[in-house]
């Protein structure tokens, strides 16, 4: 069964270009609107940029980051019924990664969905990805924590995450920002998306979805929830579910 219908590619005269032109400062040039999207308060913390390890690891500050192990499969999870439209495949995507933080280890198993919508046809003639996408995430530290989280990929995607095995503790909300108003009016997509968890008010931790990655965690929280938001953030970001797209 064919996959979801990617965004077009750009030519490869382009690509090759893009290649030679990127220097330091013109790929930053790329996330200058994402980062301008990433919270103030949590860009006041180090800056962690992503550093080559060993047998495709790397690094995020004090924490190493093992190759993700990922699993895809197709799935009848289309929603265009063939009265409609032709139906559609849907891809699942099973994920296991393990992060070594300085005090401990941590593990993320997560599943993600990428399924057509209704629209599909309607969003290819936009050139619009209107996917939807779902996630869920179980992540272990010193506690069990659980990721839910959806969206479609034409708007910004959110989720909750709580430590099931410490109700206490207050939830975190994900952000995943793939779109951003300018001037009240014009929408605009992100070229490199950013990621947020957030406690209420506050961004815990944060993430720019391109290479080299960078990222922020706030330095006054307990090593379990560093460890947690890092991890988990680092899961999305592993999960090929189109946000880049």
């Amino acid at each position: 069964m064919p996959r979801p219908t990617p965004a077009p590619r750009r030519p490869l005269p382009t690509i090759l270009a893009l290649a030679l032109a990127c220097t330091p400062l013109a790929c930053d040039g790329v996330r200058r609107a994402s980062l301008k999207t990433v919270d103030p308060g949590v860009q006041k913390h180090p800056r962690w940029e992503r550093e080559r390890g060993g047998d495709g690891s790397f690094r995020l500050g004090p924490y190493t980051i093992e190759r993700a192990r990922i699993r895809e499969s197709s799935v009848d999870l289309a929603m265009v019924t063939p009265a409609v439209g032709p139906r559609r495949p849907g891809w699942r995507y099973d994920l296991e990664l393990v992060v070594h933080g300085p005090d401990r280890d941590f593990r993320a198993t997560c599943t993600g969905h990428r399924v057509p919508t209704v629209g599909a046809d309607y969003g290819e003639v936009a050139d619009l990805t209107n996917d939807e996408v779902r996630v869920t995430c179980d992540v272990q530290g010193e506690h069990r924590w659980h990721l839910e989280a959806g969206g479609r990929l034409d708007k910004n995607v959110g989720g909750t995450m709580t430590a099931t095995d410490a109700p206490a503790i207050a939830p975190l909300k994900l952000e995943v920002l793939l779109w951003v108003v300018k001037l009240k009016l014009i929408r605009r997509h992100l070229d490199a998306p950013v990621l947020q968890l957030r406690r209420d008010t506050q961004v815990l931790g944060a993430m720019i979805v391109a290479r080299p990655e960078w990222a922020w965690i706030a330095a006054g929280e307990s090593s379990e929830v560093r460890g947690v938001v890092l991890t988990t953030l680092a899961a999305i970001d592993a999960l090929p579910l189109g946000f880049e797209d």
